[in-house]
């Protein structure tokens, strides 16, 4: 069955159609607080509800069985000075016709014995090609007696670096995350996390097997070492929300299955979050001493929002990434590299992009609209060249 770019406006159309007028506010639990209307419980909440298969807070064994799962369709297109781009160009195994399914993913969460959480997904394969189940996306069990003290063990997102990697994709205001971001995540690994919060101190570890596989960690080729620091000035500032977060990332061998951010020897962040009534920013510096031949490389970025109407977000980033040798960046893998008449792989020495955005809330980031364009250009050195062009983008994104 041939899906066309119609389905997305037309689901599009469909959801907007649900929409009950709720009230957003910049911060994460205000536009959570939204669905909390009368209006809206009805509609949204009975709904979304059916994911619950079990609920009990007074059962000393299970509290609760519910699934969980995500999906995003988004198309894009795009033009630079090396080419045209597009969702067409991308595998046809992720793409339903003319629109790409972002991410698909299905599986359960649970609470145990009042102290512990065990949940998983599973990446589905659009096409069911070759088969439904694509990988495992994450199997894991917590042990959570307190706030200040959470442990786990399982295969997880290593996402415990740098605040774009730490929002899930859930919630992050854009449709991709920044090249250095991304150049510097190493994947679902298998492995160890811990974390809390002690009085305003927050504190993670992570460390798991350095290879990326289906399933799980062969545990042959290294190790990925995460930790963090910050500190919520929430309290101290008036915000709604206020975090800064120092965060350092290690990986001990290069060349790991599936693992590009072991092209990195280390990588650092110092990232804040901030949010305010209407207002939100996100901030990171970052960085990577590279392996072999590859060079360091460091940047940043600022991602700010603004609710313009009740649920309408206006959102912007800038992003700018450097490399101390020659070609040490590469255009992002989703659009850019895809242009018809790129022959230098992509490569390049200063990377820059900035983005603009809307993004419509129908159920907070349960389910959302978003549209956006994003200018970037690289500058070339050594066998790369200069790339410059826009990609623009429509998606709808939901998630119980």
């Amino acid at each position: 069955m041939k899906y066309k770019t119609t389905l997305l406006l037309l689901a599009v159309g469909m959801f907007s159609g649900l929409q009950a007028g709720e009230t957003m506010t910049a911060s994460s639990k205000g536009v959570e607080a939204a669905v909390n209307k009368e209006d809206t419980r009805s509609i949204y909440d009975k709904i979304w509800g059916l994911a619950t298969l079990y609920k009990d807070d007074n059962n000393s064994v299970l509290q609760e069985f519910a699934l969980q799962g995500r999906m995003q369709l988004q198309y894009g297109l795009g033009d630079s000075d090396q080419g045209s781009y597009g969702t067409e160009d991308r595998p046809e195994e992720v793409l339903w016709g003319d629109v790409e399914v972002r991410r698909w993913r299905l599986g359960f969460k649970s609470k145990w014995f009042r102290q512990f959480k065990f949940e998983g997904q599973i990446d589905v394969s659009p096409n069911f090609d070759p088969e439904f189940y694509g990988k495992i996306y994450d199997l894991n069990v917590t042990w959570a007696p307190s706030d200040a003290f959470n442990i786990g063990v399982g295969k997880y997102k290593a996402n415990m670096f740098s605040v774009e990697q730490a929002t899930s994709s859930k919630e992050i205001l854009t449709f991709e995350r920044t090249l250095l971001s991304n150049s510097l995540f190493t994947g679902e690994l298998t492995g160890m996390r811990i974390n809390g919060k002690v009085n305003n101190i927050i504190y993670t570890i992570g460390v798991y097997a350095g290879d990326d596989r289906r399933e799980f960690s062969e545990f042959n080729a290294g190790a990925v070492i995460q930790a963090g620091v910050g500190y919520d000035l929430t309290s101290a500032t008036g915000f709604d929300k206020a975090i800064v977060k120092f965060d350092f990332q290690n990986s001990t061998e290069g060349g790991q299955a599936g693992n590009f951010g072991a092209n990195f020897e280390s990588g650092y962040s110092f990232n804040s979050t901030w949010e305010k009534g209407r207002f939100g920013l996100y901030t990171d510096v970052l960085g990577g001493v590279g392996r072999d031949a590859q060079s360091d490389v460091f940047g940043f970025h600022v991602i700010p929002s603004y609710y313009i109407a009740p649920s309408l977000q206006l959102v912007g980033r800038y992003q700018f990434a450097n490399s101390s040798g020659q070609d040490g960046l590469r255009l992002q893998s989703r659009y850019e590299r895809l242009a018809s008449e790129l022959t230098d792989g992509g490569r390049g020495d200063q990377y820059q992009a900035v983005y603009v955005g809307l993004n419509y809330y129908l159920y907070g980031h349960k389910l959302k609209l978003m549209a956006g364009a994003e200018y970037h250009t690289m500058a070339g050195g050594g066998d790369g060249g200069d790339f410059d062009g826009i990609t623009g983008l429509i998606g709808l994104r939901m998630f119980f």
